[in-house]
């Protein structure tokens, strides 16, 4: 019976803890984003759309990111996705290496997360748009 359900549990296991790892591939996160949610901070606050009245997304290419507020571009700058070690994780994980901070890319389905590296920094979620 035990080496049935390991025969049967291992691949979900496996698939489990390979989803949870950063891989050895970088996410793919080139495409256009719209910002749904803006948590963390000393206060733990949360901005969205609403509450701040604003439209924010991100246009992402192969190494520069587009940053538009209410439809206009804001700021632009080159990146390039590299491992390194974060101290929130204690792990290798995907930094978007663009500024002097350090801020780390997750991504699940059509859910893009961008967490600052620091116990009372920000974590950024974006929903991919419909090209």
């Amino acid at each position: 019976m035990k080496k049935l359900f390991l025969i049967l549990g291992l691949p979900f296991i496996i698939a489990c803890a390979s989803s949870q790892g950063t891989g050895t591939k970088p996410p793919k996160i080139i495409g256009n984003w719209q910002w749904i949610e803006t948590s963390g901070g000393f206060a733990g606050i949360t901005k969205t759309p609403e509450s701040t009245n604003s439209i924010k997304h991100l246009q992402i290419t192969k190494d520069s990111i587009f940053y538009y507020d209410n439809g206009e571009l804001s700021n632009a700058q080159p990146y390039k996705l590299e491992l390194a070690m974060s101290q929130l994780s204690n792990k290798n994980e995907w930094q978007i290496d663009e500024a002097v901070s350090k801020v780390f890319v997750h991504r699940q389905d059509s859910t893009l997360v961008l967490v600052e590296d620091c116990f009372d920094c920000f974590s950024h979620k974006y929903v991919k748009m419909k090209e």
